[in-house]
């Protein structure tokens, strides 16, 4: 790891990074408030599940699609209608809220919405990205990005629960449309050089074929992609199991603020550390070491999770390695990816790797009501752990070197 400053001249990712943190400050609160909604709506954790199950599913039954927009259209244009759109979305939520009470059908109505804008603003946002910055810079910026993320999920949920507590949900909605509207307007100052061999000449079917010759012919970047399947299902499943751990412990909507922002208070110390070194040769064992430890971490939570001082010192340590995660298995596999190929392979890898997040989220729901909440961290982490060793024992996986990474 290396010292560097340099990241921090460049003008345009800066206005990307202060936009990343405007929406995610705008996030935070309206997770937390549309969670604790539906937990009080319903009190059903298949709802909750099944919400999740929709939102994701969507995105991934279209993100093939998106990644062949991308790679055929203006990534800064894609993101700034994105975020138009999901502003709007909200600011509708957010009317309809302030009215009434609205029915269950129609926040699964806005949560396919939302999916389907995710199809294509996940890929664009990943591709544009490594467009901002050098490769030497990747560690760096996810580490940025990351911590704009996580030092708003810090006070974003506590707010998002005062929020609540004095107006309703409504106004986590609207702060959050607002947040989508202004980063839209950010996006204006960002200047990126745009692809030239954008593949207009090709159908989307051929281009997704391309896409799917070039993720097969890379083991590399297959494997890491099946293992984060396996990893992503363990974290998904303990996610939506964490409001009714708290609520099953009687330590309410107050209890789960705090225990959101312990996962982003471990997560803002791991980018302040990866934000101000750059790992020059980021390698696959590093990804898989940092998921056995964070799935350790979230089996202790399991069996330790009646004291909330110690539940809300694990959490720390699931967010300080998801972090790591976060920074260190992108800047392995996008090294690994053409730019003219981007979109398309990042949307492939986006389904595999998330599909397993929806399934999981279903699963966990059934599985809080046969075997209680803590049972599912317990489970969850332990598969985390053993996949983490599998794949470890691959020799192309244990013995991966940077310079090989083409091939």
């Amino acid at each position: 790891m290396k010292l560097s400053g340099e990241i921090f001249r460049n003008k345009s990712f800066l206005y990307f990074w202060l936009s990343s943190i405007l929406t995610a400050m705008g996030d935070s609160i309206f997770m937390i408030t549309l969670m604790w909604l539906l937990v009080q709506l319903s009190g059903s954790p298949v709802i909750v599940g099944t919400y999740i199950l929709l939102v994701t599913l969507t995105k991934f039954s279209f993100i093939l699609f998106g990644g062949a927009v991308v790679d055929r259209f203006s990534v800064r244009k894609l993101l700034i209608g994105s975020a138009i759109g999901r502003g709007a979305i909200l600011l509708l939520l957010f009317l309809v809220t302030a009215n009434a009470q609205p029915p269950i059908y129609f926040f699964y109505i806005t949560g396919v919405l939302f999916g389907l804008i995710d199809a294509i603003s996940e890929p664009a946002g990943i591709t544009f990205r490594t467009r901002l910055v050098p490769e030497k810079h990747y560690t760096q910026s996810m580490s940025l990005l990351m911590m704009a993320g996580q030092a708003s999920g810090v006070t974003g949920p506590i707010l998002g629960a005062m929020l609540y507590a004095l107006y309703g949900a409504k106004m986590a909605f609207l702060i959050n449309g607002v947040a989508f509207f202004v980063a839209a307007g950010l996006f204006l100052f960002i200047q990126v050089k745009e692809e030239d061999d954008k593949e207009g000449h090709t159908s989307f079917f051929s281009g997704i074929k391309e896409g799917f010759t070039f993720f097969i012919n890379a083991p590399v970047l297959a494997t890491m992609a099946v293992f984060a399947f396996f990893a992503n299902a363990a974290v998904g499943a303990v996610m939506v199991s964490l409001p009714f751990l708290m609520k099953d412990l009687d330590f309410g909507i107050k209890g789960y603020g705090w225990a959101q922002t312990s996962l982003a208070v471990g997560s803002v110390i791991a980018a302040i550390v990866f934000s101000l070194f750059v790992i020059q040769k980021p390698k696959p064992y590093m990804t898989l070491l940092t998921c056995f430890l964070q799935g350790a971490s979230i089996v202790l939570i399991g069996f330790f999770s009646r004291e909330l001082a110690v539940l809300l010192l694990l959490l720390s340590f699931v967010g300080f390695f998801e972090a790591a995660v976060n920074v260190i298995a992108p800047s392995v596999n996008h090294a690994l990816i053409p730019p003219k190929l981007f979109g398309r392979v990042i949307g492939i890898m986006v389904i595999i790797m998330g599909i397993s997040e929806p399934i999981a989220a279903g699963t966990a729901g059934l599985l809080i009501e046969k075997i209680g909440a803590a049972d599912v961290f317990v489970w969850g982490g332990s598969m985390e752990m053993i996949v983490a060793l599998i794949v470890f024992s691959l020799p192309f996986i244990r013995n991966f070197k940077p310079e090989d990474k083409r091939s």
